[in-house]
This record gives C-alpha cells, structure tokens and sequence, in this order.
C-alpha cells in the first residue's frame, strides 16, 4: 500500500469511527445512559470551562453525583483529561460531541498504526483499525460519554510512540510517549498500567532501539512522564487533600480492588469475594465475542494470526488479553455488571476494552492471509459469518439502550409539561443514590444561574433550601409506578400546625385506623365514618393550647397515613401515607413543615412504593 493510500485509508477509517460514535450518541444516548457515570464527566467539563475543577460545599444538594464534600469543596470522583476534551471540544464546535468523535477516530486510527508498526503490514493495520471501530462494544462506547475508550486511546497512543520511538532511536517519540502514558495514569492509573505495561517492557527487551541504549530509553520516557505525573500529584495535594489520595476515593474507600464490601458509596455496598471475582472474568470472557466485529470467528482469526505471525512486538499486543482480564479479576466492577446491573448487557465488557485490540490486529492478520492465499470463496465465507455474527449481536444492546432512552424521555416530557420557572425541583434518588438515577440529564449549571435549579431531595435540609432561595417555586418529582408526576410545594409554618387529611379506606378494608409517625413514636387515632383526620403538630419549644398536639423531633420526616387490612390479607396489612419533611427553626419555637407530603404505598408483607396518583391519603390544609 502506498504511503498516499495508507494516509487516504486512515483518513476514511477516522471519519468512519468518529461517524459512528456521534450517530450512536444521538440514536442511544441523547440524554446519557443507563451507566449515569457520563452524566458526571460532562458536569465536570462544564465546570472545568468555569476554570475550577470543584464546587463550594453549599452546592452539596446540586452536585453531579460521584463527587463527595471534602473539607470547604465539593470534589469529584474523576480526574481532568477526559472532561477536558469534552471541554475543548465543546467551546471548539458548540457541541460536546465532539469530543465523542475525535476520541472514537483516534482510538480506531492508533489501532491501525500500533498494527503497522508491529507487522509492518499496511493493509493489515487498516483491517485492524477497521475490525476495532465496528466492534459493537467500541461503537456502544464510542457513543458514551463514559472514559473507556479515551483512555484506551492514550494508552495506544503511548504505545506506538513507545514502539516506534525505540526502534528509530527517536528522543521526541520516546519524550512524547512519556507525555502521553502520564496522561494516562493522570486520567485512569490502573487502565494505564494495564495498557502499556506490555508495550513498555517490549521497548525495553527490544533489539533495536535505534543506537539508545535501555538506560537511554527510560530516561527520554521518564522525562516525558516526570511533569506529567507531578501536575497530577499536585491535582491530588490541591483537591483532595493529599497528592497520594486519588479523587477516585472521595466518595470512600470501598471503591477500590480486593474483596469484600465493595460499592460505590459505604452506606451502598454489595460482598464481593474471589469467586464473584472469577465469576465476573467468565461472564465478560463468555460475553466479548459477542462484541466484537465477527464474533467467534474474529476469535479464531486471532488465533491463527498469532499463530501466521512473527515478531517481538506482537506478544506485547497479545498480552493484553491475558494482563487486563487478570488485573482486573480482583475488582468488583467486571462482576457487577453481570450480576448486579445490566452493563454487560447494554455497553458490554467495557471495563475489558483493551482485549478488542490483540483480537481486532490478530484476527486481521488471520483474515488477510486467508484472503492473500486466493481462496475466494472461503474468504467470502468467512467474511459472510463475521458480518452476519456481528448484525446478529446488535438489536439486543439497541433495544436495551432505546428503552432506557425512553425512560428517561418520560421523565424529560413530565418536566417539560409543568413549564417550571424560577423554580427549584427536587429530585429522588440522587446525590449518592445517582447511580440509580432516572434524571441524569437534569443538570445544573456550576454558577446555579438557570430557570430551574435540581437539587436532591433530602427530607428536612429541603427547608433550608427553600429559605436559601425564597424566590424559586417549589417542586418535587415524583414516581407512581412507572409515571412521573411533577408536585407543587408549599412550606407552612408556625409554633403549631394542623394536618387535615382525608383518609380514604378501600372497600372491604378492616380495621383501618389513622396514624402518625414521628420520630421513633407512632400516634394512632380510629378512622371516623367521614374519612376525615387532624392531627395537629407543635415545635418543641413551643406551649401547645392543645394537648393531644404531637410535639416533633427537631428536623426528620413524620408521616402521616392510614393502616387497614384489607381482604384476603394474613400479614401486617396495608399502609398509606405522605412523608413530610420538617424542621425547627427559631430557637425551636417555630416548625416548618414542607407540603404536601410525598405519598407512599405498601402492600401486605411488600415494600414501601411511590404511589404519587390516587393516593387515599390525601391533604386538605
């Protein structure tokens, strides 16, 4: 192939790869995806077109959601270069998208350069780049705003260099190399490690390293990767207290490799031991061939290219299969999207993605020698089964991504439809419950200076920010079995307040009786013919005119409800009832009270439900 086509085919598999990966977004993820995680890396690239990298700390209800308060700062739990992108790409051309593209064509581009440069092969190395950017998985995360495929792209990019640069005996290669794997250490240390390691240890025990000696080779890598790894340092010193402690760990220290309790948050873990450990590897090594382009058949292409193959530098491409599945058999994620989330379902081996390169480089040199020995039928065979195989493993992941779309799409059209302004809304399950989020599109700007603030619904601290921004109207997202419903607020307050409800009892329902909850004591009072209740609620520093008024806790959630057991029913029974947060305020002569309550449902011997619509507890004033 000559240099001109070489450049041409390059060029094309650029377009094409970047192509896919803005398309993909738009098709499967225009409002994020069921990972969440991506929602987080472009909060932080619009913080970082701020010039910060953080928040202040009374930003805490509005925070993307793997971040965590340290000290005075709200700080996340990634690192700067892939925001960064996102960043730079979106001042550049309007659209954080780009970033998307430029990301997806280098990584398939490197793919192609790393094969040259270890075969030699040009026609093979476009193959490669080919196979790799119509991998499922590296087109599913190609259309994410998740990291995977940035970092492996630097620790391509690293490798080439590293590659090329030792056997040219090349000081600005080896330098830049340097650069570059510190940029991968600065945004995923161990994924850098894993990724070039093998290349690293090929520069080293390679026998032409253009008149440098081993001592020469570190030395121009090191320099490179010296400044690089102290700014990071510095980034750890300055954010998270301490230049060792990694931003990954703000969020605690379960997060990490080894077994045990492990999870994102402490208050949110699952047991993770050393056979969920090997359970994980086996359910992503089962999983791969199905996300890559080819399927099974890539897998045996592979393994007749490595086989066809000579040279030093291939085994450092193959170590990648075997280094990243083991290095990441003692972390809990590759398990955790088999077992506890969809992930490997929707996006794939994802935490794996350096596997898809010695497959995609090997399986292209297997296929272009089954091509080269001109047997045209069964080229056109094989090539037939890798193209049927790949559109085989599409829908599912499609489908699965679009009704997650959908979902969220829901929740957007119900926001939408309040027409809110001026207005504060909160929201469930965020904050550190924003890996189960359904709104990770609903984002706040970092200077809080929008129509509609999001904060995360937080039971009594909701009051103070209702008093921090007096002029926002109040709202609450709500859920109601697969609904979402969009409430107004009030806060009410005074040294005593009534609850008057209307209490609903379903036919047949025996034994309905009223209730409320405050604190650890329960009041309860018989149902009247009438359904009607009222209970009145007093500050604790105040003096009550009433004395059956329930005197509340200093801030909480009370609820009020109604208990019945309706026909049928052998367990506990039925309860109905709406949350309210409250607080004191005053020296504790004044309560406020945030209404009205959220409803909740649960059915005998069932959990707790949302049950916003056709609640039969209702509030009168």
């Amino acid at each position: 192939m000559t240099t001109g086509r070489w450049r041409a085919a390059l060029a094309v598999l650029a377009l094409v790869a970047g192509a896919a990966a803005v398309l993909t977004n738009l098709a499967l993820f225009p409002l994020y995806s069921f990972n969440r995680d991506d929602s987080v890396y472009v909060a932080m690239a619009r913080l970082i077109q701020t010039g910060a990298v953080t928040l202040p700390a009374d930003a805490d209800a509005f925070r993307p959601w793997a971040s965590a308060v340290v000290g005075d700062r709200v700080v996340l739990k990634y690192t700067p270069p892939w925001p960064a992108v996102i960043a730079a790409g979106d001042l550049l051309t309007g659209s954080p998208r780009a970033a998307l593209a430029v990301s997806a064509a280098a990584a398939a581009v490197l793919v192609a350069l790393l094969t040259a440069e270890v075969f030699r092969d040009r026609v093979v190395a476009v193959a490669a780049g080919a196979l790799f950017a119509l991998s499922p998985v590296v087109v599913v995360q190609s259309g994410t705003f998740l990291p995977y495929l940035f970092s492996l792209a630097l620790g391509l990019g690293a490798a080439v260099l590293l590659l090329s640069g030792t056997r040219l005996g090349s000081t600005p290669r080896l330098v830049a190399a340097g650069v570059v794997a510190g940029v991968a250490a600065f945004a995923r240390p161990f994924d850098a490690l894993l990724t070039v390691a093998p290349f690293a240890l090929a520069a080293l025990l390679a026998g032409e390293r253009g008149g440098l000696s081993r001592l020469g080779v570190v030395l121009r890598v090191a320099a490179g990767a010296l400044p690089v790894l102290a700014l990071t340092l510095v980034y750890n010193a300055v954010v998270v207290g301490g230049p060792f402690r990694l931003p990954f760990t703000v969020t605690g220290p379960q997060d990490t490799f080894g077994f045990g309790d492990r999870g994102v948050f402490p208050q949110y873990t699952v047991h993770f031991t050393a056979a969920d450990g090997v359970t994980g590897l086996l359910a992503n090594a089962v999983a791969t061939p199905g996300w890559v382009a080819g399927g099974v058949v890539l897998v045996a292409l592979a393994a007749l290219g490595l086989a066809r193959t000579r040279g030093a530098g291939r085994w450092a491409v193959a170590a990648l299969a075997v280094v990243v599945p083991l290095g990441y058999l003692p972390f809990w994620g590759p398990w955790a999207i088999s077992a506890q989330w969809e992930g490997l379902e929707l996006f794939g081996p994802f935490y794996w993605l350096p596997v898809v390169v010695p497959l995609a480089v090997f399986g292209a040199a297997g296929l272009t020698w089954v091509v080269r020995r001109r047997r045209s039928l069964a080229a056109a065979v094989v090539v037939a089964a890798m193209v049927g195989l790949t559109a085989l493993a599409v829908p599912g992941p499609v489908a699965g991504n679009r009704a997650v779309t959908e979902e969220y799409r829901a929740v957007q059209r119900a926001v939408a439809a309040a027409d809110l302004d001026d207005a504060l809304l909160f929201l469930p399950r965020r904050g550190d419950l924003g890996f189960e989020s359904d709104t990770p599109f609903l984002q706040n700007d970092p200077s809080l200076r929008q129509p509609v603030l999001y904060a995360e619904q937080r039971g009594a601290a909701d009051l103070a920010l209702a008093e921090r921004f007096p002029d926002r109207a109040l709202h609450r997202l709500s859920d109601d079995d697969g609904s979402t419903v969009v409430e107004s607020l009030r806060v009410d307050a005074g040294p005593t307040v009534p609850l008057r409800l209307r209490l609903t009892a379903p036919p047949g329902a025996a034994g309905a009786v009223a209730y409320l909850r405050a604190g650890d004591r329960t009041h309860e009072q018989p149902l009247d013919p009438s359904g009607e209740v009222t209970w009145t609620v007093a500050a604790p520093g105040a003096a009550p005119s009433d004395p059956s008024a329930v005197v509340l806790p200093a801030d909480g959630v009370l609820a009020v409800g109604l208990a019945a057991r309706l026909p049928g029913d052998d367990g506990p029974g039925a309860r109905w009832e709406r949350r309210i947060a409250h607080r004191t305020v005053d020296g504790g002569d004044l309560v406020e009270l945030l209404r009205p309550g959220q409803a909740w449902a649960r059915a005998d011997g069932g959990g707790w439900e949302p049950d916003a619509t056709g609640s039969p507890v209702e509030e009168l004033g």
